[in-house]
């Protein structure tokens, strides 16, 4: 099988249509919020169509049918497109390159900073921001556009040197995570089906029955939102167990709501079965940490029993643990780059070492020359991004080991724990520009769900299953890259111009930008100290997640994975739990009784609910997108 130019091209003709239904629909009317997902549903959609019809040019025109590896090429560009254009990337960026001059002088905020943020790396023309927030205007024109150009020529090269950090890193561990250690990738067995065994999988009875079972309740739940006197089928926030408990300390476990989300249950099916019972046994451990905090009595300590930071300390020590068990490959990888024993080495292998070695290196110097322009002080910019990309290899490694079908750190990236280390008074005294780096920053650092560097790790792991070449695909990942920050960018003005952030939009479209920078300006004007208790809850965590690794490798029957441990304290968990303990349930009754004779059949019922969910349930998102009406959302609720 081999890359063409028509599955490029393809791809990059689908990609502002990508790009425009996310901004339009998940940003400024809020239909749906698809990119939140590790598999994305709007992607699933298109593939899902474009095998359908696949499967008829095979039997009208065969020699015009697309190949499996052409429609995976489609599948990764248009995923990287969404990882763009998400909820957490550019459609957080835009706003809050806009936001300082809009409201600030509006609301007589943010004067003791503003200053501080480089004028080329914001929008602050009047006329222009007039538009993006009061709509009813073209982004085509000149008065609306070119006030734009400067700071978003600035970012596109900035997110294209981060991007070239990410697929350097992605070239290190390739070899390691997907020929060694052979990771089973969850998150790809819906596509590879979709394109690599369409045949099979559209003649399985098992797979249309699931797909109908999932589509049928969400057709008849986005019917009943249309028509409120139709009944319904409650699958989503059934009952939150909080409110079982009228008295505290039960009461203060924080959110559990009870959901069964069909395409998450068809996701958790292909999780490892440790892996599934820890992501539900953790929630719970969380659960009975708030109680326990409540319990006791604990007064005057805010944020505590920091739950999120003891999952970002699970993070660090997953990405320490990814190194660590792939210290003789990199050191393989030295020893190519510096030309010692390479007798066995392949040439695509030694390509791949250097062409990883340069990425990191072009991607680490344009960082740190773009940073220390707009003023930054360069230990912290160093801290910053060594402690953003432990954080990716770690979301990186947790979907290549276990495919949950949401994952996020909300609010605890690395500008809020660097601030919260060493004090806003001291970063304020050293240099005040690197706090309000860090409300820019904070675009690609509010969550982590969309994070495109798994996709490529997940691109490869396609191209080594289908014997693909493994350049090739990279080049078509880079082309859609670019392209997918054009058609971001794009996407984002047109649909704020046309409808307005401010003025219709029912989505997040002021969020981000408050967000950002409110907590710039607290950092400015109540300036809280160094807090040490989130920095002690960190390190716990990453002792605790080190020692469940260790017992791991030493006791063969250990049941708890620190993966599970890291991921399981998240908004994301709250809304998934109980449909990962339904499919670990169901997976565990299945293998005990039936083992691998009942699992393989059990396969296409899964898949059927995976995409039966997400293609019915897109419809909905497309119809909200298309007519503004409120519609049935079957993720998050």
């Amino acid at each position: 099988m081999a890359i063409t130019y028509r599955s490029v091209i393809i791809g990059l003709l689908l990609m502002p249509l990508n790009a425009l239904w996310l901004a339009v629909g998940e940003f400024v009317f809020l239909a749906g919020e698809p990119s939140t997902l590790s598999l994305f549903p709007q992607v699933i959609f298109m593939l899902f169509w474009l095998a359908v019809a696949n499967q008829l040019v095979k039997r009208l025109k065969p020699l015009w049918a697309l190949k499996p590896a052409e429609l995976l090429v489609v599948y990764t560009m248009l995923c990287l497109g969404t990882c763009l254009t998400s909820i957490d990337l550019l459609d957080c960026l835009v706003p809050i390159l806009s936001h300082l001059d809009y409201f600030g002088p509006m609301n007589n905020l943010f004067q003791p900073f503003r200053d501080q943020v480089p004028d080329w790396l914001v929008v602050s023309d009047p006329a222009a921001l007039e538009g993006f927030y009061q709509g009813q205007e073209s982004v085509f024109k000149a008065a609306n556009l070119v006030p734009w150009l400067r700071p978003l020529a600035w970012w596109s090269a900035f997110l294209m040197a981060l991007f070239a950090i990410m697929w350097g890193l992605n070239l290190v561990f390739r070899k390691q995570w997907t020929e060694n250690e052979k990771l089973s990738y969850p998150i790809i067995q819906v596509p590879m089906a979709l394109a690599n065994d369409t045949e099979r999988l559209f003649r399985n009875k098992y797979f249309w029955l699931a797909f109908g079972l999932a589509g049928a309740v969400d057709l008849l739940n986005g019917l009943s939102v249309l028509f409120p006197l139709l009944p319904d089928v409650p699958l989503v926030h059934i009952v939150d167990i909080r409110n079982l408990f009228a008295e505290r300390p039960w009461r203060d476990m924080g959110a559990a709501p009870v959901s069964f989300y069909p395409f998450a249950i068809g996701m958790c099916f292909f999780m490892p079965l440790d892996l599934a019972f820890s992501c539900w046994f953790f929630f719970l451990f969380w659960k009975l940490q708030r109680v326990w905090a409540s319990h006791v009595g604990i007064q005057g300590m805010p944020g505590f029993p920091f739950i999120e930071e003891q999952t970002a300390g699970g993070y660090y020590a997953m990405a320490l643990m990814a190194i660590w068990i792939s210290r003789r490959h990199l050191a393989r990888l030295g020893r190519i780059l510096l030309g010692r024993n390479t007798d066995d080495v392949s040439p695509w292998e030694r390509q791949e070492a250097w062409i990883a070695a340069a990425s990191i290196a072009a991607g680490a110097a344009f960082l740190l020359y773009f940073c220390m322009a707009a003023g930054m002080s360069p230990g912290i910019v160093v801290a910053f991004f060594l402690l953003y990309y432990l954080i990716a290899i770690s979301v990186t490694r947790m979907r290549a080991e276990l495919g949950p079908p949401s994952h996020d750190l909300h609010f605890i990236g690395p500008n809020f724990q660097i601030v919260k280390f060493f004090g806003a008074p001291a970063l304020l005294d050293g240099n005040p520009r690197d706090l309000t780096m860090f409300g820019l920053f904070y675009s690609f650092n509010r969550a982590y769900r969309a994070h495109p560097m798994p996709h490529g790790l997940e691109a490869f792991r396609i191209a080594e299953r289908l014997k693909l070449s493994n350049r090739r695909y990279l080049i078509a990942m880079a082309i859609a890259l670019a392209a997918g920050i054009v058609c971001g960018f794009w996407a984002l003005l047109y649909a704020f111009n046309k409808y307005g952030a401010a003025a219709q939009s029912i989505g997040p479209a002021q969020s981000r930008g408050w967000e950002a920078w409110n907590q710039v300006n607290a950092w400015f004007t109540t300036s809280p100290p160094h807090q040490w208790q989130p920095t002690y809850a960190i390190i716990i965590g990453l002792v605790f997640a080190l020692g469940l690794a260790a017992m791991r490798m030493n006791a063969a029957w250990w049941p708890l994975h620190p993966v599970g441990y890291a991921i399981s304290g998240s908004w994301s968990m709250e809304q998934l739990w109980m449909s990962v303990f339904t499919a670990w349930l169901i997976k565990a009754i299945l293998l005990k009784y039936g083992g691998a004779k009942a699992y393989r059949p059990a396969v296409p019922f899964f898949l059927g609910l995976i995409v039966g969910d997400m293609v019915v349930g897109t419809c909905w998102l497309l119809y909200g997108t298309l007519t503004h009406a409120p519609v049935y959302h079957f993720w998050p609720y």
